[in-house]
């Protein structure tokens, strides 16, 4: 039988070479990798209880049995909290403690209170084998599958840990050890040697799976420098093609001089200076700033922040134009000596086309509220402006009949260039200037030498004078609709002024469609309107456009306090009319009735037929006696009228009631019933008379 003390010893000698190692281990890589220090501080506690237990019947049972046990349990439970962190797990297990305290009470029940060997094994191994599942189920397969292939190696390790703690279950279970553990059987006494085994090949494997893991991260940093030195061989061959390839202008220049270092491709389009030219002499020797104080200013600014952005400067190029530009800028540093990197961007094609953007805006805020001709008129004014021209028309075109129709010029072109009269005027196509070619070839047409045209035709009186024009056609469904013309710019036209003009043109003849089209259908609306509001025979508003505003003034009649009258009209005898003369008779009697209705009253007043031969006149703002006085009017008027319609001249006479409102009268229902009371009266009494209630 193996001597179990022996064993121990022999464990704690292996066990103190294994954590020596271990700090090493630790001091080479705790600063790289994260847990290490919790598998020094498992190796030390290992260590302590291995002592404790070797000195059994030197130091009290509860040191040498439940502490130097919890001691062992507790470091296995800190080499899985280390292996957490060295695989970036970061996990606290709580549980595991948990695990850890039910232990330490139990096991001192079993050398306390109930003394048992069997129990006390039983437990430990239990323990042992729950915390070492765990371990190997990390590092065997909660693990990314690239990091699995370092930690293998150690979890089987624990693999094997668990297989021994199993087999000691089982032989503990069904071969009783001894009462006292130094004097233990040959099995407990060859569990105890493995362990001991277990514990150099685990300490070695961890040795083995840092240096792995440091060789992988290794590797992986070299294959990471070589990806970025590929990267930036990359970067710079991109950085080159950008450099000369971009459109905008790149330069380098020294900050002490101005020399130009590189220019790309960019810079020679935009300042028209060839790299032979550029390359090797300042910016002071090319004119470049065409105000100098700017790249005093750059400079300080560059000084002070490294990085400029979109500083609006002027540059002047080869040919003396000045340009318009956009600078960015920071300071680099090439061979020992600081350089600005500058970008140089020509924005007047970008403020050409915000222009553009913001006249479409404001013309279609403004044809809201203005006519098409001032529309037209403010559109050309624009154009002028866009195009650097003195001189401007738009022109309808009827293509069908080949004809134009002149319709707008510009405000100056009206009051400084031109006095010929033609506004509205029709004309064929054939007779008009060259101008007009843009009809016959259906394309933008550019004359900038006007005056050497052979085929020109002479101006009329107060014309203007023409240098060089540009004309462009508005087509839609495939016909001409309309010509746009500009002239007199005091360079020649080209291509750009061609988008320009032929962008507005087609935009205008847009607006100007949709504007006509708006007031067609408005004029349509209010003609329905009034034709709804309008009695078809006499032309006088109907029942419903009376009732509409007589609603609105005793409303305003009640809110002012004003006094609002209503007369009601019917024609006496008007069926003998119509059945002795015919109906055509008839209407002629009320259209005349009509007629003189509407010569006697005021324009805030409302005359309307009502139906058959009854009429209804609303007096806003008039009191029952001056409502009297004009009825009576119209009673005489009416019936001094000879009728010359009729053939036998037959003398008509009205009925006429009268009516005000009251503050207590509840609409215009109650008014319209007063008055009608009258004129009902009015007939009762013997016709051609007027009746007012209100009059007793």
């Amino acid at each position: 039988m193996l001597d179990m003390r022996t064993i121990v010893f022999s464990f704690v000698l292996s066990n103190l070479i294994c954590m020596l190692f271990m700090a090493v281990l630790w001091k080479q890589n705790h600063r790289r990798f994260a847990g290490i220090e919790f598998w020094v501080a498992d190796f030390i506690l290992q260590f302590l209880g291995l002592i404790l237990i070797a000195l059994r019947y030197v130091v009290p049972d509860i040191l040498s049995m439940t502490v130097s046990n919890a001691m062992i349990i507790g470091g296995t439970v800190l080499i899985y909290e280390g292996f957490e962190k060295f695989l970036g797990q970061r996990r606290f297990r709580l549980h595991n403690y948990l695990l850890l305290a039910v232990f330490i009470v139990i096991h001192l029940y079993f050398v306390l209170v109930l003394p048992d060997l069997i129990a006390r094994s039983l437990l430990f191994s239990l323990a042992l084998s729950a915390i070492c599942i765990q371990c190997a189920w990390l590092l065997l397969k909660r693990v990314s599958p690239e990091m699995r292939a370092v930690t293998r190696g150690v979890g089987y390790v624990f693999v094997a840990f668990i297989l021994i703690s199993i087999a000691r279950i089982v032989v503990d279970v069904v071969v009783h050890p001894a009462d006292d553990f130094m004097h233990s059987n040959i099995f407990e006494a060859a569990v105890l040697t493995t362990y001991q085994i277990l514990f150099i090949v685990l300490t070695f494997s961890l040795f083995l799976m840092v240096n792995s893991r440091l060789f992988t991260e290794m590797e992986k940093d070299f294959t990471a420098r070589q990806i970025a030195e590929a990267a930036l061989r990359l970067s710079e061959e991109k950085f080159s093609k950008a450099f000369q390839s971009s459109t905008d202008a790149i330069l380098i220049s020294r900050v002490s001089d101005g020399v130009l270092i590189e220019i790309n491709d960019g810079f020679t389009r935009l300042t028209g200076y060839s790299r032979t030219e550029a390359l090797n002499t300042s910016s002071f020797a090319l004119s470049l700033w065409a105000n100098t104080e700017d790249r005093t200013m750059i400079i300080k600014s560059l000084k002070e922040k490294s990085r400029i952005t979109d500083r609006r400067i002027d540059l002047r190029a080869k040919s003396g134009k000045i340009l318009n530009c956009l600078y960015s800028g920071e300071i680099i540093n090439l061979a020992g000596g600081d350089c600005i990197l500058s970008m140089v961007r020509d924005v007047s094609v970008q403020e050409l086309a915000e222009k553009i953007l913001r006249l479409r805006l404001i013309l279609w805020e403004y044809s809201a509220a203005h006519s098409v001709k001032e529309l037209m008129q403010t559109a050309l004014d624009e154009i002028e402006k866009l195009t650097d021209s003195v001189i401007s028309f738009y022109h309808f075109v009827q293509q069908e009949q080949g004809t134009l129709t002149l319709q707008v010029w510009s405000t100056r072109t009206k009051a400084v260039f031109c006095k010929a009269e033609g506004e509205g005027m029709h004309y064929s196509i054939a007779d008009a200037g060259v101008w007009a070619d843009c009809v016959n070839t259906r394309e933008p047409v550019i004359h900038n030498d006007y005056a050497s045209l052979p085929h020109r035709k002479g101006m009329p009186p107060g014309h203007a004078k023409v240098v060089r024009e540009l004309v462009v056609p508005i087509m839609r469904e495939g016909r001409i609709v309309s010509i746009l013309g500009v002239g007199n710019k005091p360079i020649d036209y080209d291509d750009k002024d061609i988008h320009i003009v032929a962008y507005i043109a087609d935009l205008l003849w847009t607006i100007v469609s949709q504007k006509r089209a708006n007031e067609q259908i408005e004029r349509l609306n209010r003609q329905l309107e009034r034709q709804a509001m309008t009695d078809h025979l006499t032309k006088l508003a109907n029942r419903r456009a009376f009732f509409k505003k007589g609603g609105d003034e005793i409303k305003k009649s009640h809110r002012y306090q004003a006094p609002l009258a209503l007369i009601m009209l019917d024609i006496d005898n008007f069926k003998k009319v119509n059945d002795n003369f015919g109906h055509d008779e008839g209407d002629a009697v009320l259209r005349r009735i009509a007629d003189i209705l509407n010569a006697n009253v005021r324009e805030v007043d409302m005359a309307a037929r009502l139906g058959g031969e009854e009429f209804g006149i609303l007096l806003p703002s008039t009191k029952t006696a001056d409502a009297v006085i004009l009825a009576e009017r119209l009673r005489r008027a009416i019936e001094e009228e000879g009728f010359s319609e009729l053939n036998h001249k037959p003398r008509m006479t009205v009925s006429i009631g009268v009516a005000t409102s009251s503050a207590d009268m509840p609409g215009l229902e109650a008014l319209l019933k007063q008055a009608d009371i009258a004129m009902y009266e009015a007939k009762r009494r013997g016709r051609n008379r007027v009746v007012s209630l209100d009059d007793g």
